[in-house]
């Protein structure tokens, strides 16, 4: 393009005029070149203003007068201007030199702007373009989901921000995404290759997808930069702050579905990366790097660091609450109570909104010293005021675990009392407790609450403090405590349950004795302590005076018998005689449990025919269902055939005082556990005509119904749908052949008699399945040849030792509703 015009910046000394001007200026013999061209108000005032001719210039190679000359022309100029100026505006006239080197006049000011910018029109025409396609393609887009293909129009959404991120990527800011390039640049060479790895990771297109990391983005991210940070040591300039914020924004990272366990430890050591790096760290940065360092256990150079800060982040408003909380936190955990509660009320009596909850750290440190208990009380007193009708359940449920870890029950108590009562009674400093919340009830639901929210520790210190207020904790809760210790696994809690069971029998035979008049009773410790709980060195023992009930020797039996602890078992039997407790069915089972695990079977059915035929004590469907986990085909992973031929023998005596037995079935699981049970120790024995007699028995007296992942099991072994290997999986498909073939051939029958044999009710359904079960069971039997006429003394023979020929033969039907084991409840559910 062609220098700017004279007017256009009066500074300039060139001498060139562009041709079209010369050629304009031509034909005006005294024209200045020099000057504008001007339009004027009329034709005649450009004739009669006739300026004074320049002498000439000495200097021929000038092209312009000196100033003195120019000033004195453009003042003759506006003398001879009229009054009224013109209202036309400065008619200027701009060139552009296009590639041809033609010169091409620009139509306006706004076209000169343009060119004058240096923007290429062909690049201009380009972005147009791009424009008008990025505008089309959102209306398509718009249409597409529109016309119910959000699907598509979403996918190809995706693929745009894709091919986007393969260059820029990254949520790099709290607000909005913004896209900056992510890449370290400036190191090369073998020893930098981490700093590759590094940049390979920041360059896919998979990590922080919409600002939230996967729990491998947070994994990966450390890894790299990690193993990276001894190379970019050597030129921290060259990491770009984009890098800095991603690598933040990924390692601060903490939401939901994402665990960050090293959070503060990687926060620590990427702050004094950045601090070294001279990059400056945001006001949220700045605390969480100084909550990082106390974390990491500098305690005292963070709490320097936080009160550095106060001028600067503790007046911001932006930064006042966080700065002001932290510090109570810090200082609290430190054990400076003092500086905490002034931090805490700078925090609360400011024109912030109040958050009483602050004062949670400060209670924990003044309760866990004696000298400042009482000031933990008032500041407790002081959160609930301000809390006033919002203090909720949880939150009292803190103040009280903060009260009871630190060996405070009666101020754990009264906390408690307030939350039940509205702090209408007080509780401190009594020697007995008011009627009020000195009972059973009152205390019971205390102890209820600990234990549902798993505080087993405090549940026994509240237990040890109420005793020693008079009240005596009930059974009832004591073996909750027990059976929740038990439930935990723990070695210690599983030795503090068995302490207290066995200091709850001692006050039992106790009891016992008293009642009786006569010796104490020698009872089994299993210790060889005294029947007490110690506590902790220089207080007195815990004696308990809650007396053991039949449940509490149910928790220890239970215990013993998944322990394998036969010798304990047989012990706590014994001394369930002494205390006079009955033995119950549940007792009774894990006894019979427990030695069928220690190999005695026959011991295990005559403790089952003493507490049934001598004690009376009655067998329900979990004792049957052990009885037969106790046969040989059952226990053993090697089978004896002498063994199995006494299994049947066995097995159908089982079945015959389980029918005989008046009980019903109490939980849906052992209604779906005995009858599978029974179908396969038969099958294992291979007692067909049993098996053929428990099915139709079953039927009748347990409602009792084969479902096809059933028959598959019968027909392919019980182990080959457990474990997945290629023997096992051949067995599973030759088991569902075999079982698709007597349903075939069930079907063609019915088709024989008439019946579609497509749609079936599920009344022909059910009895499709029975009838597949027993071919099935006449398959393995390899009588499918035999005519059943000649079957049927085998089965009459099974019926009567199984005790229900009435049943299965006789069709009595009052003694089939006799046997029936099905209580009001699952018939109602089963309908």
């Amino acid at each position: 393009m062609p220098p700017r015009p004279f007017t256009f910046d009066l500074t300039r000394r060139g001498s060139y005029v562009c041709k079209a001007c010369l050629d304009t200026l031509r034909p005006a013999v005294n024209a200045r070149p020099w000057l504008p061209l001007a339009r004027q108000s009329s034709s005649s005032i450009s004739r009669k203003t006739q300026p004074t001719p320049l002498a000439p210039n000495k200097d021929k190679g000038q092209a312009f007068p000196d100033p003195e000359q120019l000033q004195r022309v453009l003042e003759e100029e506006l003398e001879h201007t009229p009054s009224t100026p013109s209202l036309d505006p400065l008619d200027v006239k701009y060139f552009q030199q296009q590639a041809s080197g033609k010169l091409r006049r620009l139509r306006d000011n706004d076209e000169f702007a343009v060119a004058s910018g240096g923007m290429d029109s062909e690049i201009e025409e380009t972005i147009d373009k791009l424009e008008k396609q990025m505008v089309d393609t959102l209306k398509m887009l718009n249409r597409m989901e529109k016309g119910g293909r959000k699907d598509k129009a979403d996918e190809l959404r995706n693929r745009f921000k894709r091919t986007i991120r393969l260059q820029y990527k990254g949520k790099t800011g709290p607000e909005g995404e913004q896209y900056g390039l992510l890449r370290i640049a400036g190191f090369s060479g073998p020893r930098q290759r981490t700093v590759a790895n590094l940049n390979a990771f920041l360059a896919r297109d998979s990590v922080v997808i919409g600002g939230i990391p996967k729990p491998g983005d947070l994994a990966a991210c450390w890894k790299f930069y990690s193993a990276a940070r001894k190379t970019l040591a050597t030129a921290w300039e060259n990491v770009p702050k984009e890098v800095w914020d991603f690598l933040w924004m990924t390692l601060s990272y903490e939401g939901e579905g994402v665990e960050n366990p090293n959070r503060m430890q990687h926060l620590y050591i990427l702050a004094k990366d950045m601090q070294a790096a001279g990059v400056p760290l945001r006001d949220s940065q700045q605390l969480l790097s100084i909550e990082a360092m106390f974390i990491e256990g500098w305690e005292v150079e963070a709490i320097e660091a936080w009160k550095k800060a106060v001028v600067m982040l503790g007046a911001k408003p932006e930064t006042f609450t966080d700065y002001w909380e932290l510090g109570v936190r810090m200082c609290a955990l430190h054990g400076d109570t003092e500086r905490a509660q002034r931090a805490a009320d700078t925090l609360l009596k400011s024109s912030q909104p109040p958050n009483a909850h602050i004062l949670v750290p400060i209670i924990r440190a003044q309760a866990a010293k004696k000298a400042t208990v009482d000031q933990a009380w008032e500041s407790y007193r002081d959160m609930r005021t301000l809390l006033g009708e919002s203090m909720t359940i949880e939150d009292y449920d803190e103040i009280i675990a903060i009260f009871l870890t630190s060996d405070r029950v009666e101020y754990a108590l009264q906390a408690f009392v307030d939350m039940m009562l509205s702090g209408t009674v007080d509780i401190r400093g009594k020697t007995r407790l008011p009627m009020r919340v000195g009972n059973h009830f009152f205390i019971g639901k205390w102890l209820k609450r600990l234990i549902g929210v798993g505080d087993l520790e405090g549940a026994y210190k509240v237990v040890v403090f109420v005793q020693s207020k008079g009240i005596i904790a009930s059974a009832v809760q004591l073996n909750g405590l027990i059976g929740a210790w038990l439930r935990s696994g723990a070695a210690d809690n599983v030795e503090k349950a068995d302490a207290l069971a066995w200091s709850m029998i001692q006050a039992r035979l106790d009891f016992v004795k008293m009642r009786h008049r006569r010796d104490v009773v020698q009872v089994y410790d299993p210790y060889s302590t005294p029947m007490t709980t110690e506590q902790t060195e220089g207080e007195p023992k815990f004696v308990c005076h809650t007396r053991a009930t039949a449940e509490t020797f149910s928790l220890l039996a239970e215990n013993y018998c998944s322990r394998r602890l036969h010798t304990r078992l047989k012990e706590l039997f014994e001394v369930l005689k002494k205390a006079e407790i009955g033995p119950t069915s549940y007792l009774m089972n894990q006894l019979i449990r427990s030695h069928s695990q220690n190999g005695e079977v026959q011991e295990a059915v005559n403790l089952y025919h003493t507490m049934t035929w001598e004690q009376h004590i009655p067998a329900d469907g979990h004792t049957f269902l052990t009885l037969f986990n106790s046969l040989s085909v059952n226990r053993l992973i090697q089978r004896d055939p002498t063994l199995s031929k006494q299994d049947i023998t066995s097995g159908r005596g089982f079945f015959k005082d389980m029918v005989e037995t008046n009980w019903t079935f109490d939980t849906p699981e052992i209604f779906a556990q005995l009858p599978r049970t029974i179908l396969f120790t038969m099958l294992k024995t291979k007692d067909y005509a049993g098996m053929m007699v428990a099915a139709r028995a079953m039927r009748e007296i347990f409602a009792f119904h084969p479902t096809e992942n059933l028959l598959l099991e019968l027909a392919s072994g019980l182990g080959s749908l457990q474990v997945k290997s290629k023997r096992n999986m051949e067995r599973v498909m030759g088991g569902r052949r075999t079982i698709e073939g007597l349903m075939k051939r069930h079907r063609m029958e019915l088709i024989k008699d008439g019946h579609p044999g497509d749609e079936m009710s599920e009344e022909e359904k059910i009895t499709e399945l029975h009838v597949v079960l027993e071919q099935f069971i006449v398959l393995k039997a390899g009588a499918q040849d035999v005519d059943p006429k000649e079957m049927h003394p085998a089965i009459e023979e099974a019926a009567r030792e199984m005790g229900v020929y009435d049943i299965v033969l006789a069709r009595d039907a009052e003694q089939t509703a006799k046997r029936r084991k099905l209580n009001r409840k699952m018939i109602a559910g089963m309908v």
